[in-house]
């Protein structure tokens, strides 16, 4: 009876000779189990926010193609001089407003220059003013934030003060201002790309008080948790709770924040160059494109024009409509109601 109660309770083993299931031997032979995983202590992976948001992430397909697109638009805006371009500033008088052919792939403008060149360069104004822009806006909009919401008292007051001054300046106007009075200026000094300076400046110095009002009001919830509480007992330093403790918990919203503000601002860099208010002319940009294409079409009918104004339309509408798909597919992999 004891024979038998021991061979019901011992593991199982390969039959032919082969080694026993659970011991190192079996696992050198692939032979796997939990009892095996558990006693020669196999790795397990590790579940972490930030590993559950990417898996979420990657499973959403619209976000994943626009991550892509967002990926190929930027690199072509990079390493532009090697996408098969011309330069972008040589007219051909001989092809003016030309279809699309083997030599130019979007047919050539009013001034017989390659429209797919000036496109692919075109698309450095709005990423540098939109990414560069809204880094800034990031930083700074958090940092006033997370210190106002963290502190509180007379700081908040002095820091919400502050904010609510700056809330007062009509971005966009101020921007229409500013590149209208220095932007001829510094053009000069900059090889033309004063006026692209002086949007991002613009742009990133009156672009975060929404965004501080929100980290704001992020931090004066968190400050009140169980584990800043712990952290603060503990003796940690007040930077230390606020790097360690209360940004990791609003990262994913600050990115989804991010997207928004990129759209934004590409939008209003956009607007402002179909006003002639851009880079200087006749360096390429995306909105001033669009408003030569448009204010041609009705003098007549060469291919040219049509491709002049539909094209850069859709690189716009392709990179506003990406960076807006990802924000969204950024917002559901941070939120804690997804469990798939």
């Amino acid at each position: 009876m004891a024979t038998t109660e021991d061979q019901r309770l011992s593991p199982p083993s390969v039959t032919g000779g082969t080694a026993e299931l659970g011991s190192p031997a079996a696992a050198a032979e692939g032979i796997s189990s939990p009892i095996l995983d558990a006693e020669i202590g196999a790795p397990t992976r590790v579940s972490s926010p930030l590993r559950d948001a990417w898996r979420r992430f990657r499973h959403n397909w619209a976000a994943m193609i626009s991550l892509g697109v967002i990926l190929i638009i930027v690199i072509m805006a990079v390493f532009a001089p090697f996408m098969h371009t011309s330069n972008p500033l040589n007219p051909n008088y001989l092809y003016l407003n030309g279809a699309p052919n083997g030599s130019n792939w979007f047919g050539t403008d009013g001034l017989g220059r390659d429209i797919y060149s000036r496109i692919v360069y075109g698309l450095r104004p709005p990423l540098l003013v939109g990414l560069i822009g809204t880094a800034i806006t990031v930083i700074v909009g958090t940092g006033i934030g997370i210190t106002a919401g963290y502190f509180g008292g007379v700081i908040d007051n002095l820091l919400s003060r502050f904010t609510d001054l700056i809330f007062a300046f009509p971005a966009f106007l101020l921007a229409i201002l500013v590149v209208s009075l220095y932007g001829s200026v510094l053009d000069p000094v900059f090889g033309g790309a004063g006026r692209v300076i002086l949007l991002t400046i613009v742009f990133a110095g009156v672009s975060w008080p929404p965004l501080t009002r929100f980290v704001r009001s992020l931090a004066l919830g968190l400050r009140e948790q169980q584990f800043v509480e712990a952290a603060r007992t503990s003796g940690s330093s007040s930077f230390k709770i606020i790097w360690r403790h209360l940004l990791p918990n609003i990262y994913g919203l600050l990115l989804v924040q991010a997207s928004l503000i990129t759209v934004g601002i590409i939008y209003n860099e956009t607007t402002l160059s179909i006003f002639g208010l851009g880079v200087a002319p006749p360096n390429p940009d995306l909105g001033q494109m669009v408003y030569d294409g448009a204010s041609q079409l009705g003098t007549g009918v060469q291919a040219g024009i049509f491709a002049e104004t539909i094209f850069p339309a859709v690189f716009l509408a392709v990179m506003l409509l990406a960076f807006s798909f990802i924000g969204d597919g950024v917002r559901d992999a941070f939120d804690p109601r997804m469990n798939s």
